[in-house]
């Protein structure tokens, strides 16, 4: 029963240490008008970030309307992988 334990102690924390290898985090300055719109639309849900985000849209004035029918297009064949 212990090594049952532990091997579920090592097989999770080493799944939360490789997804967090994974993430790629762009400053919000070095953001394309793409990145910031899929971003927004999509990438997170914590409200202050979107409010940030939104701000920062709104500041650079990017368009995200031309990209909403592409983001949502890949959001469904991301999600049927």
């Amino acid at each position: 029963m212990k090594k049952f334990i532990l091997i579920c102690f090592f097989s999770t924390f080493l799944a939360n240490a490789s997804s967090e290898e994974n993430t790629i985090v762009v400053p919000f300055k070095k953001m394309s008008e793409f990145q910031a719109c899929y971003a927004f639309l999509i990438g997170t849900s914590d409200t202050k970030e979107k409010s940030m985000l939104k701000d920062w849209i709104e500041i650079k004035d990017f368009n995200c309307n031309k990209h909403t029918n592409s983001i949502y297009r890949a959001k469904i064949i991301g999600s049927i992988k």
